[in-house]
């Protein structure tokens, strides 16, 4: 995408989010004078409206999230009641959102300072002491690797990378050209994946051990690419069983759709992917004992160790 195309995109990003908190402030408003408010023609701000219409999950239900309509050529828009409060934070969400801020270095007299601290209060009474306790053991002093923006616009823009390689097999550093395709980090390290075009194949490198990257004027075209193999990672391409207890089926029916399998008891049912063994123990703990895993028997035993240790 051109730097003329990403800033059409944002431009239009700005026109919505605007958009939608004025017409709920002031329903009712004729559609010229709100096309006028935006800088719009009024065939454009009809687009825009119906663009706001797949606000939601696939395939897109009109009133999923905004139901905003034109009518005797006003325009009014309803928000889901869901989104008339803010969501409860779990403790794992509160301490995910304070990780993320601390990465940003605030500064002391920064808003964002103000939020971190204000984001234990907001927590519901019960996740405080977990907040705590995880908080203590993050660590959020390594710095990000100084390659990662140009890594990541060399991703975004398709363009090859060159560096200098340090493998582990030979200890002598070698030139490579890489198609680059996914940033990861793993366990505190980073990782590129991406095609290595000397050698014609999909490989995966670690940035501590790559030399400044360079970004090149070659472009090469979108393939499909595999996700890369995250190092010493369990994998397994197996559907896993979870049952959700009825507290928490709403939000599970809503999620999931018509994969979600409704039960006697009011409990449904779902499949999941069984390839991230990880993810899938934090997922179904983050329920705090409202899902269950019933099959197979390694993610059975998987969940009900990391649990024990959780208590531990």
């Amino acid at each position: 995408m051109t730097g003329e195309g990403r800033t059409d995109v944002y431009e239009r990003l700005r026109r919505l989010l605007f958009l939608v908190p004025f017409v709920s402030r002031n329903p009712g408003l004729t559609v010229d004078h709100v096309a006028k408010e935006l800088g719009l023609s009024r065939d454009a701000l009809l687009e825009e409206l119906d663009l706001l219409t797949l606000v939601g999950r696939p395939p897109f239900q009109p009133d999923d999230f905004i139901d905003i309509y034109v009518e005797d050529d006003r325009v009014y828009v309803d928000l889901h009641q869901r989104l008339s409060a803010p969501p409860r934070l779990t403790a794992a969400e509160g301490v995910a959102l304070a990780a993320a801020a601390a990465l940003l270095k605030p500064g002391q007299d920064d808003a964002l300072r103000s939020a971190i601290e204000k984001l234990e209060r907001v927590l519901p009474p019960h996740a405080v002491t977990r907040f705590r306790e995880m908080g203590k053991r993050l660590d959020v002093a390594l710095e990000a690797p100084s390659g990662l923006a140009t890594l990541s616009q060399a991703i975004v823009e398709r363009r090859v990378v060159a560096f200098d390689y340090l493998p582990t097999s030979t200890g002598q550093p070698e030139r490579r050209r890489v198609q680059p395709a996914e940033l990861f980090s793993h366990r505190g390290q980073w990782y590129l994946a991406g095609f290595d075009v000397a050698r014609a194949g999909e490989r995966l490198f670690r940035l501590d051990r790559m030399g400044p990257p360079e970004v090149t004027s070659e472009t090469f075209a979108p393939t499909p690419h595999r996700r890369a193999t995250i190092p010493g990672a369990a994998e397994s391409h197996e559907r896993v069983t979870v049952r959700f207890e009825p507290a928490v089926a709403p939000y599970v029916r809503e999620r999931f759709g018509p994969e979600a399998k409704a039960l006697a008891d009011g409990r449904v049912e779902v499949e999941v992917p069984g390839e991230n063994p990880r993810w899938l123990t934090g997922w179904v703990l983050s329920f705090g004992g409202d899902a269950v895993v019933t099959r197979p028997d390694w993610a059975i035993r998987s969940v009900a160790q990391a649990a024990g240790a959780s208590l531990e």
